[in-house]
């Protein structure tokens, strides 16, 4: 870091409902309970409910899951702040990931199981899918959280199985219907940390970033931690999430995530993948507001820069500045998958979004498959309203000649589209969205590259209604308005791994340029 560069942390609590007034909430509404078919609150699972919308107030909305694990059942909540147990009540088919102490937890009765393998070698890993529930003849379900097993020592050359494990009767099913997994397969280097390593240590959900040179502020930010990132109850998170992002004063980003992260293999499995779940990587600083949050000295290095190690000093969020741009980095896990949640701020006002994929040793991996990524972008240039979406085409003119998107629609990374922008119709200001060299195009499952769509509180991610987990994005295509309004851009990214053919492009960082104007 450069003498006159000043990276300052400071922790920001958030808006909205903690766990515990949630449940209290909960306790006071009898609806809810009804439709649960649950006396005591005490067994549900909540998280804390953050305030919608830009500026959430002590009035704000909210939405909140709340699930119970023995009837495998979930309702939404849907209110305001203030007065939550006068909340509307929806049906709701959302699951929440197994939490830590649901796989610990499962882990214990894996291992007292009599055909547990031995060996000191085994590793009780998180696999995908998270859950494979099962349905009884009466048409309720019994949650089953999901775990694998690495055995390297395996004779039979079975190095690894996934298992179902009912918590409630303590049952191990070895051979779960619908896991479909390529068992002999031993893919990637990395062997994967257990399930009970990855213990989170606390620290706050969000902090406030500034960067200074000399007596200039470059970057004033607000920066939330995967585990807390939207969306959120429900949903799975966005990695590292910005919001508030200012450059030198100005306004150019609301909030900025990734709520859709999706695989597809070409033999026809698919996955929607967790965003929030934090593991290890390597981070050498200081920890200015507690744990999770890292200041370095030098350049953090996840699985892609440390490749065949799945440990690490550090789990959260880590700052680096190395002279020209910050680097705001976290490691990812869903079942076997790596991610790193990436952004650079450049001094010169450049956003770079970052993501990057890699793997722990698995059955899966060695198949052909295409990771889509996509970006939730809300654009508030110099502030709320009255932005313009354009189109700049290559049409051989040495002088950009932009188009307005007037409505709501979607588009392909392709010519004569060169680049878009969104600026404020007012001042002129705003940042250019150049697509990254590797960035690729949607395929059928992709469905789409990039939408321009109107501001709604709500819609944070898709719902994930697709049994096969396609993003759903066009379900927002309605022909708002978008010329003078409060705009949003979904940028897709769509990362193609061939470990037998890693050309033109394996293990590198995908996302697109965002340039100020």
């Amino acid at each position: 870091m450069t003498d006159d560069v000043r990276v300052t942390i400071e922790a920001v609590p958030r808006t909205g409902l903690t766990e515990q007034r949630l449940r209290q909430a909960v306790a006071e509404h009898p609806e809810a309970l009804a439709a649960l078919e649950v006396a005591d609150p005490e067994r549900l699972t909540v998280t804390f409910a953050p305030g919608l919308g830009h500026d959430p107030g002590d009035n704000a909305p909210f939405q909140a899951t709340v699930f119970d694990p023995v009837g495998n059942r979930a309702v939404e909540l849907r209110g305001t702040l203030d007065r939550p147990e006068r909340a509307e009540l929806r049906p709701s088919s959302f699951r929440p990931p197994p939490s830590r102490e649901e796989l610990v937890a499962a882990a214990a009765i894996l291992r007292a199981d009599p055909r547990f393998p031995a060996g000191d070698d085994v590793v009780v890993y998180r696999p995908m899918p998270p859950l494979a529930d099962a349905e009884n003849p009466d048409g309720t379900t019994v949650r089953r959280p999901t775990l694998g097993l690495y055995t390297p020592g395996e004779p039979t050359g079975l190095r690894h199985r996934i298992v179902a494990v009912d918590l409630a009767a303590r049952s191990v099913d070895w051979t779960p219907a619908g896991i479909n997994v390529r068992m002999h397969h031993d893919c990637e280097d990395s062997v994967p940390v257990g399930v009970d390593a990855l213990a989170d240590r606390g620290g706050p959900d969000q902090v406030r970033v500034r960067v200074h040179r000399g007596g200039t502020e470059l970057w004033s930010l607000l920066v939330v931690r995967p585990r807390a990132s939207a969306p959120q109850n429900p949903g799975v998170g966005g990695g590292v999430e910005l919001r508030q992002v200012r450059y030198r004063g100005r306004l150019v980003l609301r909030q900025a995530h990734v709520p859709i992260l999706n695989v597809e293999y070409e033999e026809g499995t698919t996955f929607r993948d967790m965003v929030n779940a934090e593991t290890r990587f390597s981070a050498t600083g200081s920890d200015p507001v507690g744990w999770g949050w890292r200041l370095c000295t030098s350049s953090p290095r996840t699985i892609l820069e440390r490749p065949g190690t799945d440990a690490g000093n550090f789990q959260g969020v880590a700052f680096h500045h190395d002279g020209e741009q910050l680097r705001i980095v976290s490691e990812l896990e869903a079942g076997w998958y790596r991610y790193a949640s990436d952004w650079r701020l450049a001094d010169d006002g450049e956003i770079l979004p970052r993501f990057g994929f890699a793997a722990t040793r698995n059955p899966m991996t060695c198949l052909v498959h295409r990771h889509h990524c996509y970006w939730r972008l809300d654009f508030d240039v110099e502030g709320a309203g009255n932005d313009v979406v354009e189109q700049v085409d290559d049409t051989g003119s040495l002088i950009p000649e932009p188009v307005t998107i007037i409505r709501e629609t979607s588009r392909r990374r392709r010519p004569p589209a060169r680049y878009w922008q969104v600026r404020d119709k007012a001042s002129g200001r705003g940042l250019q969205i150049h697509p990254g060299p590797f960035d690729g195009t949607a395929d059928a499952y992709g469905i789409s590259d990039l939408w321009f769509l109107r501001h709604h509180p709500r819609e944070l991610d898709d719902g994930d209604p697709d049994p096969r987990n396609r993003a759903m994005i066009n379900r927002f295509l309605n022909g708002e308005n978008i010329n003078g309004a409060n705009v949003v851009v979904w940028y897709a990214g769509h990362y193609f791994h061939d470990q037998a053919h890693p050309q033109p492009h394996q293990g590198e960082l995908i996302g697109p340029r965002l340039v100020p104007i």
